[in-house]
């Protein structure tokens, strides 16, 4: 061996030595919070060997960590794109686009990195929790079921693994993983909000009033947790609507299904009955509102008689779903308990079983009142609450039914007169038809 090649190996060594012992200095600086010395180490290993992984992912959770996302996404990647595949930097990098709500672009690199790991657990989860935010409900539950598989352990997988459940109408099973979940954590106040709302499904209501009550030695201002409470008949007082938070919740989880569960299961009918009643009432050329779209159910009937059709819901999920039926001209986010400013009157608004989630409904009548054209019609769905005086009651279902003189009332305050008014069944519940009221009124303006 010559003598240039020993001066050359031998450089070599105190080199490699010089990088083991700065990259053991910056790992304690990053243990120990030291970040900017961390990634003054690292920059400097890296300087020297500027395609060693590890270090390129030390060096990217540095930035991570210091709020620098733009520095930490390029270092992520360039050590993802490295051969042989660095899975922390992989992880790492699609957990940064999960957290910049680029799902589609998660799913591809979780794909990868359980290609090279199969049971890593962890990556199983936060790949369903992207097939879930990109509405793809089939693809979460397969995900969460391995992710559990994986990572027994893991709390909140068995708590993904019952929403996942409970989204296709698994509610024994996703009991049974709420539980498993809150085994493994007892304060975990998610999974006792949704046992709580499992068990309440299967009229086990004393047992979900102790998870509630769980959820609120936590969490005293949980609003969704209250109101189900409440909903038990707990107590004397009777919100005057479900949380906006808690509505947006439900149908955000159950977009992937809804229309499956609903008209399959449930025999949902309530949009083809509205539409049937409101029909001799239609013209031509009309600007109608779909207020509470959801995913689009009936929209098609309508579509016919707009000259512009709007629909607006509370769930961004359910506007995605409705956006894919390319029906509507307009499709917002919208709590119709704020302000209403729509550009032009409307001159019908229809509205299938949304009400069910508002008690008091002067607010919503008024609004409507107020969004109306002259002579504008309004059509809409209630459940019924028969042979009671009151004027409203919220049930264990987590819905309110109306009694007939009290929509008549609310109706009649703000300028709207009934034209056509029905029973019917609506949809199911447990099995059973579930009464409902149907209304079409008009309203009247002069100049």
């Amino acid at each position: 061996m010559s003598r240039k090649i020993k001066k050359n190996l031998r450089r070599s060594k105190r080199l490699q030595g010089d990088s083991q012992t700065i990259l053991m200095k910056a790992s304690l600086d990053h243990r120990e919070g030291r970040l900017a010395e961390a990634q003054k180490g690292y920059q400097e290993v890296l300087k020297r060997t500027p395609d060693w992984g590890q270090v390129l992912n030390a060096l990217g959770t540095v930035y991570l960590d210091s709020g620098q996302l733009d520095k930490a996404k390029k270092t992520f990647t360039k050590a993802a794109e490295l051969k042989p595949l660095n899975i922390s930097a992989c992880y790492n990098l699609a957990m940064l686009q999960q957290r910049e709500n680029d799902h589609q672009g998660a799913i591809t690199i979780y794909k990868t990195v359980l290609e090279a790991q199969p049971d890593f657990g962890q990556a199983w989860n936060n790949l369903g929790v992207a097939y879930r935010e990109t509405i793809n409900p089939d693809e979460a539950l397969s995900c969460f079921q391995k992710a559990v598989k994986f990572a027994p352990e893991m709390a909140e997988a068995w708590n993904n693994l019952g929403v996942a459940q409970d989204e296709f109408n698994m509610v024994e099973n996703s009991s049974t993983s709420y539980k498993t979940a809150i085994d493994l954590r007892p304060d975990y106040s998610s999974a006792h909000f949704n046992l709580g709302m499992s068990l309440q499904k299967l009229k086990r209501f004393q047992e979900a009033e102790e998870h509630y009550k769980k959820v609120l030695e936590t969490q005293p201002e949980d609003e969704a947790a209250q109101f189900m409470l409440q909903s038990l008949g707990t107590t004397n007082a009777t919100p005057d609507a479900a949380p906006v938070e808690h509505v947006r919740r439900i149908f955000d989880q159950c977009a992937g299904t809804f229309e499956k569960i609903l008209v399959n299961d449930l025999e949902y009918r309530t949009p083809e009955l509205l539409f049937n009643l409101v029909t001799p009432l239609l013209t031509e050329e009309m600007n109608i509102l779909d207020l509470g779209c959801g995913t689009g159910l009936g929209a098609q009937l309508y579509r016919p008689f707009a000259k512009k059709l709007t629909g607006v819901d509370v769930s961004s999920k359910m506007v995605e779903k409705a956006e894919e039926k390319n029906i509507y001209d307009f499709l917002h986010v919208f709590d119709m308990l704020q302000d209403w400013n729509f550009p032009k009157k409307f001159d019908l608004i229809y509205s299938s079983d949304v009400f069910v989630y508002f008690g008091n409904l002067q607010p919503i009548i008024k609004s409507i009142s107020s969004a109306l054209a002259n002579d504008g019609l309004i059509a809409f769905s209630v459940e019924n609450l028969q042979e009671s005086s009151d004027d409203y009651r919220l049930f264990p279902t987590g819905r309110y039914a109306h009694s007939h003189h009290y929509i008549k009332n609310c109706l009649e305050q703000y300028g709207l007169e009934v034209l056509v008014e029905t029973e019917s069944d609506i949809r199911k519940q447990s099995g059973n038809p579930v009464k409902g009221l149907l209304f079409v009124a008009q309203i009247k303006r002069y100049k």
